[in-house]
């Protein structure tokens, strides 16, 4: 049997699908018991005895891959490898892969309110509010500029 360990936090909060289907394929896994980003070492002592590790931003330097005598798979959570020793990776021939399109949605919406905030200054609205001051501040509308 397979087991993973997920690092990543929060995974399957919202949605428990992802732990549904590694159930449904037999495997065992451990959601990061910290419940934090893990540091360097204390990935370094967790990642032993798993085959899987499913990432959050967590390094995974060259320390923690040599101390991961079973592993075969680094799948990171979302988009970018930067946190992951690749020449280390391909060393001990690990497999690693990403999940570039999960993000897209989140971070979609994320750039939309940012753009609102900044067009209708809600942020310098927002803090002044919580001096007890108040400036009315109009802003500009999205049909008045060009994104």
């Amino acid at each position: 049997m397979s087991k993973a360990l997920i690092t990543t936090v929060p995974f399957a909060n919202k949605d428990p699908k992802p732990l549904e289907l590694l159930e449904g394929k037999g495997v065992e896994y451990l959601i990061n018991p910290l419940g934090r980003k893990l540091l360097e070492d204390e990935l370094a002592e967790m990642v032993s005895d798993f085959d899987v590790l499913i990432a959050g931003t967590e390094p995974i330097t060259k320390k923690v891959i040599e101390k991961a005598k079973n592993l075969k798979l680094i799948s990171r959570v979302g988009i970018g490898l930067d946190s992951v020793d690749l020449l280390a990776a391909e060393k001990f021939g690990i497999h690693v892969s990403y999940t570039p399109d999960a993000p897209a949605p989140a971070v979609a919406e994320l750039t939309v309110g940012i753009m609102l905030t900044l067009l209708r200054h809600v942020h310098v609205a927002s803090s002044q509010m919580h001096q007890g001051l108040w400036h009315r501040y109009f802003g500009r509308r999205i049909s008045e500029v060009t994104i």
